[in-house]
């Protein structure tokens, strides 16, 4: 048996313990993330407040999703290499920096260009911390718990991330939005840095992270450890379909949200900023009940089956938008596409925290994010463009009819091999 020092060094969880360090650790996720849901209401929603051109309103979508294509291999080198703990104690700090400086430009009264002109640029400063913290977290989990409850510990981060990032986050963004912007940007701000704390008293008590101790030999070595996680993921052909699958999906799906705001609150729907807040809880509860069915739908029907039944449920939900204007119609097909996304979520998630190493799980995870959410910015960017020439149900039938050709690669790397896939997912809770 180890000893406790040997447990830190190698990365190994003490089990005494653990228990409450994975609740400070779950705490300090959850605070964060309803953060981000006040952020993800509160992006759209004071875009709209501040300007009338629907591509300037996409615009502050994509300024909240570009660090995700050019920061997660930084990032996921960075995470590998210094304390994980730290990092998301900084960047809860950094957040809630972020959002003071919008907070005194809205409480001083300033003018409505200066406000959009403050807005995108804290829009992608909240999108940086956002990586780190997420790629540092899901990093820290194997030294807080042991390695038979791992399955357990994602299961609580990842339910809990979408209940209160979504299910409570995006009404309650929409809600603070309605009582005046000052309250939701004071309100995201104060979350983060109670994040900040919790981390702040797991630091007392936790082990140190694994550190990557490759020493640096020079910008060629530098490179080498940078791109290494792309190069490993690119071998995996399996994880490299799914990971290019989930480009696609994610262009399609920030499409659909940098227009969506546009249809439902100043187009035909004609939601209050209320409205589309509880609109978007759909996401939420749609995750939280795909997320507990994944694991025993995934043993029974098979993964390739799963997988093909989240691209169906998000062709639903993009293309609903562009043959109707009815509001319970697109919010039963967002619940249908928050339902598939939670059963995408953990059944991939789970195969790429069994097929990677542990001490490379940071820069895995930034490639993966790095090509994966990589199309986010670019289907911003996309949908703000055709938004303004032709109006947003064309944006809704494009993401739609992407979104279900992807079925084509998946039935290819997964034709007879759902079983052997499966098979990895029988530890899940």
């Amino acid at each position: 048996m180890l000893t406790p020092a040997a447990q830190r060094r190698s990365g190994r969880p003490d089990q005494r313990g653990g228990g409450r360090v994975f609740a400070r650790l779950w705490a300090a996720t959850a605070s964060a993330n309803l953060g981000d849901g006040l952020v993800m209401a509160l992006i759209p929603l004071l875009a709209v407040q501040v300007t009338a051109s629907p591509g300037l309103v996409a615009g502050a979508k994509l300024a909240h999703t570009l660090p995700w294509a050019v920061a997660p291999l930084l990032v996921g080198l960075l995470v590998d290499s210094m304390d994980r703990r730290h990092l998301i104690v900084f960047f809860d700090l950094f957040r809630a920096a972020a959002l003071s400086a919008l907070l005194a430009v809205l409480l001083l009264g300033a003018d409505a260009s200066f406000a959009l002109c403050l807005l995108y640029p804290v829009a992608f400063c909240l999108a940086i911390g956002e990586a780190v913290t997420d790629i540092a977290t899901t990093a820290l989990v194997p030294s807080v718990v042991p390695r038979h409850r791992l399955e357990w510990a994602n299961s609580w981060i990842r339910g809990t991330e979408s209940v209160v990032n979504e299910f409570v986050g995006l009404p309650l963004g929409g809600l603070l939005i309605a009582i005046g912007p000052a309250w939701a940007v004071g309100g995201a701000g104060g979350l983060y840095l109670v994040a900040a704390g919790a981390m702040v008293v797991l630091h007392g008590t936790s082990r140190r992270v694994v550190r990557d101790n490759t020493r640096h030999g020079g910008n060629g070595r530098d490179r080498h450890r940078l791109t290494g996680g792309v190069r490993l993921l690119w071998r995996n052909r399996p994880l490299r379909t799914l990971t290019l699958m989930g480009t696609v999906m994610a262009a399609c799906w920030s499409a659909w949200l940098a227009v969506l705001v546009v249809y439902t609150v100043q187009g035909p729907v004609g939601l209050s900023p209320a409205g589309y807040g509880l609109l978007l809880t759909a996401l939420g509860a749609g995750a939280v009940a795909g997320a507990a069915l994944a694991p025993r739908l995934a043993r029974t029907l098979g993964v390739r089956r799963v997988l093909a039944a989240d691209v169906v449920a998000g062709v639903v939900m993009l293309g609903t938008p562009a043959v109707s204007a009815g509001a319970a119609a697109i919010a039963c097909a967002t619940f249908l596409g928050g339902v598939g996304s939670g059963l995408w979520n953990v059944v991939v998630i789970s195969l790429r925290q069994r097929l990677v190493p542990y001490e490379q799980l940071g820069r895995i995870s930034g490639a993966v994010r790095c090509l994966g959410w990589g199309g986010m910015p670019l289907g911003a960017a996309l949908a703000a463009g055709l938004t303004q020439l032709v109006g947003p149900r064309p944006v809704f039938a494009t993401a739609a009819l992407l979104t279900a050709l992807t079925l084509l690669p998946l039935f290819r790397i997964l034709p007879r091999g759902s079983a052997r896939v499966t098979g990895e997912h029988e530890g899940c809770p």
